[in-house]
This record gives structure tokens, C-alpha cells and sequence, in this order.
């Protein structure tokens, strides 16, 4: 994000008018200070098509009285003109494309920094939960684009310590901003990818921010700054899957979308190899206009889901011994990282084993050609991981339905008195977690423990 002080924005209007760069720069300063003044004595700065600065009490009260001080306009431009040695119609040219550059730079996602006055930028005001006045029901507030506003210390200590200052743009200004796409997106692409130019110059005229990386490194660097809201993956950049797996690895990073571009002939639903998967994925060929769509959708996901979700992860595998032990190890991590005791660890990953080696068994039946899938999803009370096969499926309604009644030992008994096997690994999960749940078919089991409900119940 580059920074404009006034002295920059002096230099842009002396190049955009007929006034000289003494003069511009002269007439700026000069314009700040008579700002200043008039906001000391109470007057409410009126910038057009801009925003107002309004006096308040350190309360945020409004100040009876107010005089107001419009900008530009004959009264300002005659008073600078004598502050800043140059005739009225400068003044007033100065500070009419004074504003114009404020909302250039603005709107090109730059700070503005006006030295012993004021800072704006433009910033996203994060999803949050709110109440709807009409009905009381609590509802997900989007995500927007707003302008983060701050006043200088010398401002503050000039107003002095009863007065404050409040911002409000005008309208068709903050109606532009809420358009806005000032979120970078993360390109990452083999080297000399020309396709990886055509993402680009599309997603530019889209009005997206596009960062484009070669290596897992330069992309981590990339992400570590903080600015990038949606990563578009290609499978072909060496160690893909680290990167993957670095960003859905960490609570930090790990709701931002992952966008994967996958080979011709892929199928996002079977993998021959342990995959951390995207949130989304498109597959070769694809038009570029529907992953323009996808990376809209996914953003307005992330922004919902980032109010419930600290971490979401999706990971697949095909059904062999050495992809289970990696699963096994994966799931442990994250359950480690998650807040959840030691004690609670220990059972949760007896429950996940358990959950996993049932798909692989009974499942897939170890066939190395179906693979397993799994969704972790953290929030701030509870861990929850779903397990799904491609298998048939099972009537699991006997075991847990008497497991919930505390008679599972029983049914797996029953069960093998008639020479079946099953029930005692459905009592174990349902002794290591809060809520166990099937999907309907019986292929998909969903494991649900408590930040704070420690190791196996008796």
C-alpha cells in the first residue's frame, strides 16, 4: 500500500493544473492550517462530492451551532488566497483538484496521509453477527468496504480534549467504495505460464489486485504480508501440495480461499494420492469468466463463513495403509493446534481413528481405488470432522440409537452372537466424543467434541 503525504499530492496537482509546484505546495500546507482553525472554532468542513468534518463532543455528540465551511467555495478560496500569496481562482483550483486526487488515491487503494490533520484509507470492515431490529433474530452482517479514518495528534491536541471529530463521506463516494475489489488475489503459476498473463489482464479489468508467484516460497512470503484474500493455485507449481497445505494448515491463513486448477481429467472427488484439497477447483480446460465467478462466490463465502469458522480443511486420500497413517498424523496436528486439552486430544484422535479405519475396512473394503474424504472444521467451541467413503453404506440406526441410550455394548453383542461384526468401534467414538452422527446412507460419519469437554466419557 503506498502512502501519499502532502507533499506528493502537491506534486500531482501542480501536474494536473497551471499552478507551479511552489505554489501548489505553498497553497496545500496553507489550506491544512486554515482547516484547522476553522474546525478548533466549531465549523463543519463540508468537502464536496467528498465527505464532511464535523466538531463533536469527546462523546461523539454533535456541537450545537455549527458553522459550515464549504470546500471549495468563495469564502475558502478568498481566505487562502491571502495565506497562500496566490488569487482566489488558484485557491479555488487548488483545492477543487485537491479533492480530485484524494479520491483517486483513495480508490486506488493508497493512504492518504495529511501531516498534522488526518489519515483515511479504505479497509474491509469484516463479516459480523448482528441482531435485525425488526425481528430480534440474530443475522450474518457481510463483509464491506469502508474508509478507516484517524485524526493526527497535533489535530487532536489542537481540538483539545472535550472535542472529536467525526467523518462521513457522501454518498455516491461511499457507494463507489462498497464496490470496490481492493483485495489482492494470489496467482500462483509455473514459471512461463502465458496463461497465467490472461488470468491476469481479466481478473485486472475485473478490478482485482492480482499478485503472480512461481514458488511454495515467494507465495508464503506473499501470504505472510496480509493482503491476500483468495489464493488461485495451479497443480503444475512444484510443491503444490506444501503450499496447500501450509495455508489450510494454520488457523492464520486458513480461511482464505484456495481456488485449485486441476489436469484435464480430473476427478475432485477421487485422488490416487494424499490431497489437501481446495475450497473450490476448476478443471483444464476451463473459460475464464467462470472462474472469475467462483472467485466471487468464494470470497462472499469466506466472509460469512470467517464469523463461525477459526479453520476449515479438506482433505482426501486413496485407501492405503501409508495415506491413513498420514491422515492419522494430519488430524493429530490440527486437533493439537486447536486449544483442545491433552486429555481430550488423546480420545479425539482414538474416535478419528477409529472413524477412519471403519471407511477404509468396512467402507471401501481397502480397495486402493476409493478414497477417503475428510472435513475438519474448528470454531470457537467445538471441533468437528466428518469422514465420508465411497462405499454402500450401513443401517447404523441400531448402534446409535442404543449406543445414545448407553446400551451399544449389548447391540455389538447381539451382533455377534448372529455371527456379524461391528458395534464396539461405534461405542468407543460415542465414549470419546459429544455427538456422533451418519448421514443417511451410512458412509459419511461426522465427530463432534467440545473445546472444553476433556478425554472419554464413562
Amino acid at each position: 500500500m503506498r502512502t501519499c503525504g502532502l507533499k506528493e499530492i502537491a506534486e500531482e496537482i501542480a501536474s494536473s493544473t497551471n499552478l507551479s509546484p511552489e505554489v501548489a505546495e505553498r497553497g496545500l500546507f496553507a489550506a491544512i492550517d486554515l482547516f484547522t482553525e476553522q474546525l478548533r472554532e466549531g465549523a463543519k468542513l463540508t468537502f464536496r462530492e467528498f465527505a464532511e468534518l464535523t466538531p463533536t463532543g469527546a462523546a461523539g455528540e454533535a456541537l450545537p451551532n455549527g458553522q459550515k465551511f464549504d470546500v471549495p467555495g468563495p469564502e475558502v478560496a478568498e481566505a487562502l488566497s491571502h495565506r497562500a500569496t496566490c488569487s482566489p481562482s488558484e485557491a479555488d483550483a487548488l483545492l477543487a483538484e485537491f479533492l480530485n486526487v484524494l479520491r483517486t488515491r483513495l480508490l486506488e487503494g493508497d493512504k492518504i496521509q495529511l501531516d498534522n490533520f488526518i489519515s483515511l484509507r479504505i479497509v474491509e470492515e469484516k463479516a459480523r453477527i448482528g441482531t435485525d431490529k425488526a425481528t430480534g433474530q440474530k443475522l450474518i452482517l457481510p463483509a464491506r468496504k469502508v474508509i478507516s479514518f484517524a485524526t493526527s495528534q497535533n489535530l487532536r491536541k489542537s481540538l483539545g480534549e472535550d472535542k472529536a471529530l467525526a467523518f462521513q463521506p457522501h454518498a455516491p463516494l461511499r457507494d463507489r467504495i462498497a464496490t470496490l475489489k481492493t483485495s489482492a488475489i494470489l496467482l500462483a503459476v509455473p514459471e512461463r505460464d502465458f496463461f497465467a498473463r490472461t488470468l491476469e489482464y481479466h481478473f485486472g479489468r475485473a478490478g482485482w489486485k492480482v499478485q503472480t508467484c512461481t514458488t511454495v516460497r515467494e507465495a508464503t512470503d506473499l501470504i505472510k504480508g496480509g493482503e491476500t484474500y483468495l489464493i488461485i493455485l495451479d497443480h503444475n507449481v512444484k510443491d503444490s501440495q506444501k503450499l496447500a497445505e501450509n495455508v489450510k494448515g494454520e488457523k492464520e491463513t486458513s480461511l482464505v480461499p484456495l481456488i485449485m486448477m486441476l489436469p484435464r481429467g480430473s476427478d475432485p472427488k477421487k485422488t490416487s494420492e494424499f490431497r489437501i484439497c481446495g475450497d473450490e477447483s476448476v478443471i483444464e480446460p476451463f473459460e475464464v469468466k467462470a472462474l472469475l465467478t467462483l472467485a466471487e462466490a468464494e470470497l462472499a463465502r469466506r466472509a460469512e463463513e470467517e464469523v463461525i469458522f477459526q479453520q476449515e480443511i479438506l482433505f482426501q486420500f486413496p485407501t492405503t495403509d501409508a495415506s491413513i497413517d498420514r491422515a492419522n498424523e494430519l488430524a493429530a496436528g490440527l486437533f493439537e493446534k486447536s486449544g483442545l486439552d491433552d486429555e481430550g486430544q488423546v480420545a479425539l484422535c482414538a474416535a478419528f481413528r477409529e472413524a477412519v479405519g471403519n471407511a477404509a475396512q468396512h467402507g471401501n473394503r481397502h480397495r486402493a481405488d476409493l478414497s477417503i474424504e475428510v472435513l475438519y472444521l474448528l470454531d470457537k467451541e467445538k471441533i468437528t470432522a466428518a469422514v465420508t467413503d465411497m462405499g454402500k453404506g450401513f443401517d447404523h440406526r441400531m448402534y446409535t440409537q442404543r449406543g445414545a441410550g448407553g446400551d451399544a455394548l449389548a447391540a455389538a453383542r447381539e451382533r455377534h452372537q448372529e455371527g456379524r461384526l461391528g458395534g464396539l468401534g461405534i461405542m468407543l467414538m460415542m465414549k470419546c466424543v459429544d455427538q456422533l452422527e451418519y448421514n443417511e446412507v451410512g458412509n459419511s460419519l461426522t465427530l463432534t467434541k467440545g473445546l472444553t469437554s476433556g478425554g472419554p466419557r464413562p
